[in-house]
Formats: structure tokens, C-alpha cells, sequence
């Protein structure tokens, strides 16, 4: 089932399939609901699927000018309710999609069974990073989206001798056309400006699987792997074919990996 929600300044397209215990999956910058198609489909049958457009992406709205990770929890909670989603829930987060995972199990962690990370940064953005994303606001001011994306969307896959990469950048391609201007420099603004997550999961009193891929050129994989080391009792996985989507590169791996951390046979 379809529904595009309002919620104070918001409004969100979601999508929800199956029936059982709650699993909602957030998805990345630049992409929307349709690119965890085959986990949904492969869960469904076990569990409530639901999936979001996040603001700005696929048919949601655009945020508004204070967006930032943090308060749309709020809103992200206020949805569930409206959907009749009462239980405690599986939060699968992919790149910013962790980032709204985490900012929601840091306001309602008695609502978490689980959380499940994907090539998702947990500590505040650095320095360097920021600066990268300005750059990027920079061109997308400027009229250089395209130009942004032709070079930037190969680069999240770890080779393009894949015969599966062709057809997923130009599924991420159509993704990110859907995506507004003032959608992507409000995301941006509030990636910059994300907290530090790492001292809550420390403490988390849920389990946490983390998925890294080998060749992600967005999110530093050793980094990644020294934060996880941090985290007591997480489960880290290296997908040692993978760039930033291991998901869809290795998509039965990644599946296999879920379905035994959420203790499916």
C-alpha cells in the first residue's frame, strides 16, 4: 500500500507490504524507496515492510530550511503512529538513511528491536567532508547536477567489470533525477550538521549489524571498521566485493546476512 502522508511541514510518501513484525528501511542521498525493491520483496513475506521517500527524494516534499536529521525523528514517529505502526520495529538504514536511523533510535531507543547499518557513517561529519559537500552544493547551485552525477554515481561501485553495474547506475541515475535542488542542498545542510552517534550505540540496549564494503570510495572503509570495533557486541560484516551499495551489488549476500542476523531460517 501507497500513501503520501502530511505531517506539520512534511509530506512523505510511504509504502508498506507484508504482514508481521516491523522492518523500515531509509534510504541514501540521491536515491529513493524503489532501490530496496528486492529486500522488501524478500521480506515481505516475514515481516512489515515499510519503506519512505526521505524529504527532498522520490515523491516525498522538499524539507523545510531548518531540516536536520535530529527533529525529523520526530516527524519519522508521528508517521508510524499513523500508519498504525505500535510496536517496537527493525531499522534498516542505508549511507543517510543510517543517519536518520540513528537519529531516531537516539529519541525513541525503547522503540528499536534492532538496527541494521549499511556503508553509514555514526560520528559527526569531519572537516573534509563538509567541505566536499559545499563544494557539491556549490555545483548544484551552478547548474553542474549532471555533470555532478556522471561522475560521481559510477564511483559508488567497486568495479564496473560488474555485468550488474550498468543497470544499477542507471537505476541510481533515475533515482536521482528525482530528486529536488532544494531537496539536495537542504540534505546536504543537514549532513553537515549530523551528531555524533557513536556514544549512544555504545550503550544501545538492542543489536547492531554492520555492513562495510571493501571498495566504498564515499565512506572510508577502514574508518568505518575502526568505529565499529567501538560499538560492544556489534556484528560487522566485510562485503569484500562491494563499494558503497553492497546491497544491490551483492544483494544475495547482503540478504543471507540479514536474514540471520534477525534470526529467519
Amino acid at each position: 500500500m501507497e500513501q503520501l502522508i502530511e505531517i506539520e511541514n512534511y509530506k512523505l510518501l510511504v509504502t508498506t507490504q507484508g504482514s508481521g513484525a516491523p522492518i523500515l528501511l531509509l534510504h541514501s542521498y540521491w536515491g529513493n524507496l524503489q532501490l530496496f525493491d528486492h529486500l522488501a520483496n524478500q521480506l515481505s513475506p516475514i515481516y512489515k515492510v515499510i519503506r519512505i521517500d526521505l524529504p527532498g527524494h522520490g515523491g516525498s516534499g522538499d524539507p523545510p530550511i531548518a531540516y536536520r536529521f535530529d527533529t525529523f525523528a520526530e516527524i519519522l514517529n508521528q508517521l508510524l503512529v499513523r500508519i498504525d505502526v505500535n510496536s517496537p520495529l527493525t531499522l534498516i538504514g542505508h549511507s543517510m538513511g543510517g543517519y536518520v536511523a540513528l537519529a531516531f533510535a537516539a529519541r525513541y531507543p525503547e522503540k528499536i528491536t534492532s538496527m541494521i547499518l549499511m556503508h553509514a557513517i555514526v560520528k559527526n561529519a569531519d572537516n573534509q567532508s563538509i567541505i566536499l559537500r559545499n563544494k557539491e552544493a556549490g555545483l548544484l547551485r551552478n547548474g553542474k547536477r549532471e555533470l555532478f552525477l556522471k561522475t560521481t554515481i559510477p564511483s559508488n561501485f567497486a568495479s564496473m567489470e560488474n555485468p550488474k553495474t550498468t543497470e544499477l547506475i542507471n537505476l541510481i541515475q533515475q533515482t536521482a533525477s528525482q530528486v529536488t535542488l532544494q531537496g539536495a542542498l537542504l540534505t546536504i545542510d543537514a549532513m553537515n550538521n549530523r551528531t555524533n552517534y557513536l556514544p549512544m550505540l555504545q550503550k544501545a540496549p538492542f543489536p547492531i549489524l554492520i555492513l562495510v564494503g571493501k571498495y566504498d570510495t564515499v565512506f572510508n572503509p577502514d574508518g568505518q571498521l575502526e568505529d565499529a570495533a567501538q560499538i560492544p557486541d556489534a556484528e560487522v560484516i566485510l562485503l569484500n566485493h562491494s563499494g558503497h551499495l553492497g546491497f544491490l551489488e551483492e544483494e544475495e549476500i547482503v540478504l543471507t546476512s540479514l536474514k540471520k542476523f534477525l534470526g529467519v531460517v
